[in-house]
């Protein structure tokens, strides 16, 4: 046997076709400079503020493979690869977790974007 492609072949993969990204990810960060004044003491303040888009949160219950059937609701230790399909650029945001990703789409886009979703269950 080979040990190489036990370990390859012990893996589930999924691929999901023509899946719909509408999220946005428009993160940014603001720094601010300002001071309070109360009755007993005066203070400078620094701060920095996030302000994020809309990304699109999915659960691997909701999503059907190209042969129809639909995945797991747990992966262990997913790894989800954004395969793109027109010129919307999109990604995951953050990391996967056991039931689920989020994922939104990049930059200043009106449409959607439209992908193919591999998801490799690493273990």
């Amino acid at each position: 046997m080979n040990i190489t492609l036990d370990y390859l072949r012990g893996r589930r993969i999924w691929v999901v076709p023509n899946f719909m990204v509408w999220g946005d990810w428009s993160f940014y960060s603001f720094l601010l400079f300002y001071t309070e004044m109360g009755a007993s003491s005066k203070r400078v303040v620094f701060n920095k503020s996030i302000l994020g888009g809309l990304d699109q949160t999915v659960n691997f219950s909701s999503l059907y493979d190209f042969r129809g059937n639909q995945l797991p609701a747990t992966i262990t230790n997913p790894k989800v690869i954004v395969l793109p399909k027109n010129e919307v650029f999109c990604l995951v945001v953050g990391a996967e977790t056991n039931s689920g990703f989020r994922i939104a789409k990049l930059g200043e886009s009106s449409g959607n974007g439209w992908v193919d979703l591999m998801i490799v269950e690493m273990g």
